[in-house]
């Protein structure tokens, strides 16, 4: 594992010179931004005073389609300007973090897990209406092969006076690799909400519900009290969630300190954590010359990386027949 201590050293090194470009590329932007905001203010004004003179409409609602309409002209502004520079950012900064960590993984930025996979794990929602990602990760760490991308799941719903939302089902990080022991069912770990929300009420929905396979009770107190298990076979079940393995789930989950789920399909450890933006965008109001951000990017790769080790899938004890 690539150590924090040497970041530095990389940072000025081979990433400084070229952020050095890209926050040159920043500041245009955001100044840009400015004077576009402020000759739309101007303008929305001069339009909002001319329907007033031209038409029947009543200040309200003069001043209420001028700006609208400068709004909408605005964030087409701002979304072309923000998505050129998200792909210079996260090719200077998130590509060479990734090689810095792993050099012999690979990047790319505008693709993300498929819908199939997603599908296939069965670990979420499986009723959405819009699915969309980004930054996919693939490559083999310790013999373990895994891959992994953002992704944001959505559902549309009517809100108020039958106007379109969306609603996230599952935004975060969705991460896939190689399980050390062989098993033909599936078994699922998901946060125990119910049960810390609503005590015994709460177990009994945990028994109806049905959608990840049987309710499975484990001699784990406190692995029970974050998560709640299903699956095919209680001995399938328990020979995959193993007491040391329910451990190291719990330190994992107490160490990030997130939603967290887990299913094992197909030879698959499919693992979801729930994020509430998404992972490696930039914000155009920060610089990029700040290491301490770059020291935040390196601690969330580093920590996904980090899951073979953290789970041991490295260590193929049981072997697969």
């Amino acid at each position: 594992m690539a150590k924090l201590s040497s970041l530095m050293d990389y940072y000025y090194e081979f990433m400084y010179p070229e952020l050095k470009l890209l926050e040159e590329e920043r500041l245009r932007i955001v100044s840009k931004l400015k004077t576009v905001a402020m000759t739309l203010a101007i303008f929305g004004m001069v339009a909002s005073f001319t329907l007033l003179q031209m038409t029947t409409f009543s200040p309200l609602q003069a001043i209420g389609l001028s700006f609208a309409v400068c709004g909408l002209l605005f964030l087409f502004v701002y979304q072309h300007e923000k998505t050129g520079y998200d792909v210079l950012f996260k090719d200077n900064v998130i590509e060479k973090i990734i090689h810095f960590i792993d050099p012999t993984f690979s990047y790319r930025s505008s693709s993300h897990i498929g819908e199939s996979e997603y599908r296939l794990s069965g670990l979420l929602p499986q009723t959405y209406d819009r699915f969309s990602g980004s930054d996919l990760v693939e490559g083999v760490k310790e013999g373990v092969s895994l891959h992994f991308s953002d992704l944001l799941v959505e559902e549309k719903h009517e809100g108020k006076n039958g106007k379109e939302e969306w609603r996230t089902l599952f935004q975060g990080l969705f991460f896939c690799a190689d399980f050390h022991k062989h098993f033909s069912g599936k078994t699922y770990v998901l946060p125990d909400i119910a049960e810390r929300s609503l005590g015994f009420v709460g177990s009994l929905f945990q028994e109806l519900n049905r959608s990840h396979g049987k309710l499975m009770k484990l001699d784990h107190v406190e692995f029970e009290k974050y998560f709640v298990v299903y699956g095919d076979d209680p001995v399938e079940t328990r020979y995959i969630l193993s007491p040391a393995f329910m451990e190291r789930i719990v330190a994992f989950y107490t160490k990030e300190k997130k939603n967290l789920s887990l299913g094992f399909v197909g030879g698959k450890m499919y693992l979801a954590l729930e994020y509430k933006k998404a992972l490696f965008a930039p914000s155009l109001s920060t610089s990029v010359l700040a290491f301490a951000d770059i020291k935040v990017y390196f601690e969330l790769l580093e920590m996904v990386f980090g899951i073979v080790e953290a789970f041991k899938l490295n260590q193929k004890l049981w072997g697969k027949y």
